[in-house]
C-alpha cells in the first residue's frame, strides 16, 4: 500500500505544473512621468523580468492614487496611433517585459491623487501564478525617459 501512495504521489507531482512564486518575477525601474495638478489621469511604466522557466500573465493593477488602473497598449494604425486596453500581459519564461512609452504601460484614470514630481506612489501588480507584487513608482519630469538600466527600485513582495 505505501508503494502504491509513493507512486500515486508522484504521478500527481509530474502533473501538476510547478507554481511560480514572487521570486521568479523582478520589476524594475517603475516610474511615472508628472502630469499637471487638474490632470484625470497619468500612466506608469516598469520593467518585469521572469527569472522562473514557466510563462506568467500580469492580469490587473491597482493604485490608491487612482479610482481605476488597467493595462493598455499603443498601437499604430495606418499610421494613426491608438490606445487601447488589453486584458493580460504575458511575461514569457526567462525573457523581460517592457512597460514603456509607446508600448505597453499602466493607465491610472480618475486620479484621486495627482502624482507630483519627485514623489512616489505605490501600483500592485497581480501575476497569474506570482500574486501580487507592491512597487513605489517614481515620479519624473515630464521630459523623462528611462535610460533602460535594470537598477531595482523599492520592490515589495507581498
Amino acid at each position: 500500500m505505501l508503494k502504491v501512495l509513493i507512486t500515486l504521489f508522484a504521478i500527481i507531482g509530474l502533473v501538476i505544473p510547478t507554481v511560480v512564486t514572487a521570486k521568479n518575477i523582478e520589476i524594475t525601474q517603475p516610474w511615472s512621468k508628472a502630469v499637471p495638478p487638474t490632470s484625470n489621469v497619468a500612466a506608469a511604466f516598469l520593467s518585469i523580468i521572469n527569472h522562473g522557466n514557466i510563462d506568467d500573465t500580469l492580469i490587473a493593477v491597482h493604485s490608491p492614487i487612482a479610482q481605476v488602473a488597467e493595462l493598455h497598449t499603443l498601437n499604430n494604425n495606418n499610421g494613426l496611433m491608438q490606445m487601447r486596453q488589453v486584458k493580460t500581459i504575458n511575461i514569457t519564461a526567462n525573457q523581460q517585459q517592457q512597460l514603456a512609452p509607446g508600448g505597453f504601460h499602466v493607465m491610472l484614470v480618475n486620479l484621486t491623487e495627482v502624482p507630483t514630481l519627485n514623489s512616489h506612489f505605490p501600483l500592485t501588480l497581480t501575476f497569474k501564478h506570482a500574486g501580487n507584487i507592491t512597487v513605489s513608482v517614481a515620479v519624473k519630469p515630464a521630459t523623462y525617459t528611462s535610460n533602460g538600466h535594470n537598477e531595482q527600485q523599492n520592490v515589495l513582495h507581498h
